[in-house]
């Protein structure tokens, strides 16, 4: 509870040096996840309004705000770029918006808007993001440039995603929960709870003995090959999604920018 306070007041000093507007603000990475390490980060993610100054301006302004302070990892998009990317179900930001960690929210009706853009998500989307992500973790440790614990956790994190996607199932935040969506243990559930284990434990860059890594590389491949050529047709009414987002974002520029 006290991070959660000074979270939401490291957030509102950052916003009385800039003018626009925060709108909703979550912890995401590993915290969320329920994966972090002594020495995480904290990953805050979210969006804003721009100010009327900025909104009515004719020249365009800065869609990202970006801070790094000691562990305080921010970025906020502006709505607009926020709403484009939830309209192509950008997995990403759709963990955002599921967050249960939440520093700051001022959204009117944010239940019945969240519960809209869980029921219009693409599972298509979801897998290719969650497979691209286990791709480029797969790449680090054949590469020998990085194989900790952390590398291949994410690797098989973004694998147990896909895979869930492929079945029309959300995956799950908290890693816990995730492992819970899946009956039976295979080999690379294993050693996910043992990496996960070791990733608690120790700092973000312990690598793996040479002499396992082999065998975590072999069945982090066999699995992902499994995968390949699984992914599901897009699943999602676009247009529903599109209007979700369009009829919400009407109403909060409405009420925000003109006069009443």
């Amino acid at each position: 509870m006290l991070r959660s306070v000074q979270m939401r007041d490291q957030i509102d000093n950052l916003f009385k040096s800039i003018e626009e507007v925060p709108l909703f603000y979550i912890e995401s990475g590993s915290r969320l996840w329920g994966i972090a390490s002594p020495d995480s980060d904290f990953d805050v993610r979210g969006f804003h309004l721009q100010s009327k100054r900025q909104y009515f301006d004719y020249k365009k302004h800065r869609d990202i705000i970006e801070v790094m302070d000691g562990d305080f990892d921010f970025v906020s998009y502006d709505l607009d770029k926020m709403f484009g990317l939830l309209a192509n179900s950008n997995p990403t930001v759709f963990e955002w918006i599921r967050a249960k960690i939440v520093y700051f929210n001022e959204l009117p009706d944010w239940a019945a808007f969240q519960q809209d853009l869980i029921a219009n998500i693409d599972f298509k989307a979801l897998f290719h993001h969650y497979i691209s992500l286990a791709k480029g973790n797969i790449h680090l440790m054949e590469s020998g440039k990085k194989f900790t614990y952390k590398t291949a956790f994410y690797c098989i994190r973004g694998l147990l995603s896909a895979d869930l996607a492929t079945r029309q199932l959300i995956p799950a935040l908290l890693i816990d929960d995730l492992f819970l969506q899946f009956e039976k243990d295979n080999e690379v559930l294993k050693i996910a709870k043992v990496s996960l284990e070791r990733k608690k434990q120790q700092t973000e860059k312990e690598e793996v003995p040479a002499s396992k890594q082999q065998k975590i590389l072999t069945a982090i491949r066999e699995f992902a090959g499994l995968l390949e050529n699984t992914a599901p047709e897009s699943s999602n009414n676009k247009r529903k999604l599109e209007s979700v987002l369009t009829d919400y974002s009407f109403n909060l520029k409405t009420a925000f920018y003109l006069p009443h």
